[in-house]
């Protein structure tokens, strides 16, 4: 069915992902690997805007999104050369493992939101307003609260991995965002249909012994929390 889209956030970026809709009873379970039947007609993002710090060799890492208007499904497909996913309990540093983020802002003035899971599926979630560092947060953020935070659901195909094991390997992360979530510090955003927003994709691993971060959307400094890089996320 074709929708008026509601450009709520006129930005200009580089590169647009569209996320299809999906009817209720056709959502994707949390279980649902890559090539099952209900991410076929998911749209593939490429993660593949590597920062020259980046060491050793890169992984490639793909993204398929849907969603049914008050959720967002996604799967990371990342075919890596060593995995760590040591972090254990929610909203600790993920990033230091190997790790897929998902970064969205809905609109010009609002806030954005930094979902990031590591291999084994801990995540992180914080609701950013000003992205300055600002010691070892920002000028102006929430950690989200496990209340709402942990609404979020992720699986990952790796499980626990204290120490870094090297060697190809292929890992997904499948996740669910509903729109609560983010709704619980930005106010009401309303049925997904049609929207417009920003986002940005990543993968890193900063402990890693072959550190990388890569992005959909390139990042003119190695810092991922720059919403003037995000790129658009269009809903279908």
């Amino acid at each position: 069915m074709s929708c008026a889209r509601r450009n709520i956030y006129s930005y200009t970026a580089m590169r647009t992902y569209t996320v299809k809709k999906v009817a209720q009873d056709a959502t994707p379970a949390i279980t649902a690997l890559w090539d099952d039947a209900v991410w076929a007609n998911a749209n593939i993002a490429k993660i593949d805007s590597v920062r020259p710090e980046s060491a050793g060799k890169i992984p490639t890492v793909e993204l398929k999104l849907l969603h049914n208007g008050s959720t967002i499904f996604g799967v990371f497909r990342v075919k890596d050369h060593s995995v760590l996913a040591a972090r254990k309990n929610y909203n600790e540093m993920v990033c230091r493992d190997s790790c897929v983020e998902f970064f969205f802002k809905p609109r010009k003035d609002l806030g954005y939101m930094n979902v990031e899971m590591s291999a084994g599926g801990t995540h992180l979630c914080y609701y950013i307003r000003n992205e300055v560092r600002k010691g070892e947060g920002y000028e102006d953020f929430d950690e989200v609260s496990p209340t709402v935070g942990l609404r979020v659901i992720t699986l990952g195909t790796t499980g626990f991995i204290p120490v870094e094991q090297k060697g190809d390997i292929t890992w997904q992360m499948r996740f669910q965002i509903p729109l609560t979530v983010p709704e619980a510090y930005m106010g009401r955003l309303g049925d997904l249909s049609g929207q417009a927003w920003t986002a940005n994709f990543y993968k890193c691993g900063d402990e890693l012994e072959t550190p990388h971060w890569i992005s959909w959307n390139p990042v003119d400094e190695l810092n991922f929390h720059l919403p003037r890089c995000f790129g658009n996320l269009l809903f279908e």
